[in-house]
């Protein structure tokens, strides 16, 4: 009889915290809740692949994440897949939290996961060096190519404009982080570029760098297929 009312009143209690909480009869910080729009302009909750991750199926919920934060963009015509190459609901950044060495094209969903990324390295940069990030260097998004380049095997994210390679980051006062350069060194831009590594880990599904192979010793590859590895 114990064991039945014990149950009773935690059924209760569970429905007296989700109903408030999904009527918004409590507020909670933005990107807390998994049914709730995302906020890019906030930073990531504990979620956050699973939002961005959610994004990937869902083109207009995430044209309205980016429609909501202060990122300018331009929205790319359709190309539908062909030979597993191809972009849909796809994006290229006009102006965002950060400059780049180049311009890009991006899926929707990479481009808000990049945008996270970018508050989230501000932040780490500001507690590192006491100096804002300003700029990042890429290697590439699209690339109609296999894995590695291999003339056989899957397609690479690239394929699909689902991933992005990063090299270098660039502080407003003028000094550099570059990935060849200063991964795994016992410096303050080595440590930054570890917290860096397992930062995007929180947001991408692929995230592979300098420890993973010499492929990638001088980037970051980091995509939002649907293998997850953290290298």
């Amino acid at each position: 009889m114990r064991a039945g009312y014990a149950v009773l009143l935690g059924v209760l209690a569970l429905i007296g915290t989700v109903v408030p909480l999904h009527q918004s009869w409590i507020r909670l910080p933005p990107n807390i809740l998994p049914w709730a729009p995302i906020t890019l302009d906030a930073p990531p909750g504990p979620l956050a692949r699973f939002h961005i991750n959610a994004l990937t199926t869902d083109g207009p919920a995430c044209l309205n994440a980016l429609d909501r934060s202060d990122l300018s963009y331009r929205r790319l015509a359709e190309r539908p897949l062909n030979a597993g190459c191809g972009l849909e609901t796809g994006v290229r950044p006009l102006r965002s939290q950060v400059t780049y060495n180049g311009s890009f094209q991006a899926t929707c969903a990479l481009m808000a996961a990049q945008y996270w990324y970018e508050g989230v390295l501000r932040t780490l940069a500001l507690r590192h060096f006491a100096s804002p990030l300003v700029r990042i260097d890429h290697l590439g998004t699209y690339a109609c190519r296999n894995i590695n380049s291999r003339p056989e095997g899957r397609r690479s994210q690239h394929a699909t404009a689902n991933a992005i390679d990063i090299a270098a980051f660039h502080l407003e006062n003028g000094e550099s982080i570059v990935i060849r350069r200063d991964w795994g060194k016992p410096t303050a831009k080595g440590l930054f570029l570890a917290e860096a590594r397992d930062a995007a880990c929180g947001l991408f599904n692929a995230v592979l760098g300098p420890a993973y192979n010499a492929a990638h010793a001088d980037h970051f590859h980091l995509d939002l297929g649907r293998f997850r590895v953290c290298r």
